[in-house]
């Protein structure tokens, strides 16, 4: 339930987007510089547009909106595997209680995941010869090997009251001790959201072969897409990190 609350705000961001037309072309216009409130009223290019200045969103929510949710989710399936009860209020009072280490782990995390795809791709990209999708292929694996480092931060967090500093450094070598299981979680999620992914790269295509309509149930298929890889990412995780701890690996 926390993380269906996150999507439908996801889908409340996209409905305000769409319907709001020019009446807020100035504000949407700001998320991307550079570019004219004119362009964002013109259609199909809004529709063109709506992917990326959305997307610009992503990491301010994901610090501090999804972070909380996740905590929450972790806490509910911590408790679902322990056969204890907890209610999804009392999950996000305990996980709010250590929100500011949540978003210090988030915040570090996107850091590295933004850094970990960026800068190998330019250097990719500037060497001559190379396809670009083939750099993009290995910015991406190089995004979820660092994923795979980072997943623990949360359960040590809230399952066992680290700080966020702690929380990180002991996620990595929990994930290294345990490098094929958390690699599996965090490549396997990340594989149902490909299909989505792909169809948003190139959105004119799309619009003059389909609709340009057809690009706004793109952007609610990936955030769907995206929800679900999210809960089978955090609960996957969560169970193993409960059950190898509760069998005794040292801490």
């Amino acid at each position: 339930m926390p993380l269906f609350i996150y999507f439908l705000l996801q889908l409340s961001l996209i409905s305000l987007y769409v319907w709001s037309g020019a009446k807020a072309a100035g504000l949407w216009a700001l998320v991307r510089p550079g570019m004219g409130p004119e362009v964002i009223t013109h259609y199909p290019e809004h529709l063109f547009l709506m992917g990326s200045i959305l997307g610009r969103f992503d990491i301010p929510l994901e610090v501090f909106v999804l972070v909380l949710a996740q905590g929450a989710t972790v806490l509910l399936v911590a408790a679902a595997a322990r056969r204890a009860s907890m209610g999804i209020r009392e999950s996000l009072t305990v996980a709010g209680r250590r929100y500011l280490h949540l978003v210090i782990a988030a915040a570090a995390a996107s850091v590295a995941m933004f850094a970990g795809f960026r800068y190998p791709l330019a250097l990719i990209d500037g060497i001559a010869g190379i396809p670009r999708g083939l750099g993009a292929g290995a910015s991406a694996l190089i995004c979820i090997v660092l994923q795979t480092f980072l997943l623990y931060a949360i359960p040590f967090i809230l399952i066992e009251g680290r700080s966020a500093p702690d929380a990180l450094r002991r996620s990595f070598g929990f994930a290294g001790r345990h490098f094929v299981e958390s690699f599996l979680f965090a490549l396997v999620p990340f594989l149902l959201t490909v299909p989505t992914l792909l169809l948003s790269l190139n959105p004119q295509a799309i619009a003059f072969q389909i609709s340009p309509e057809f690009l706004i149930h793109v952007q609610i298929a990936g955030e769907a897409v995206q929800f679900i890889a999210t809960y089978l990412l955090v609960g996957g995780l969560t169970i193993f990190f409960v059950e190898t701890r509760t069998t005794g690996e040292e801490k």
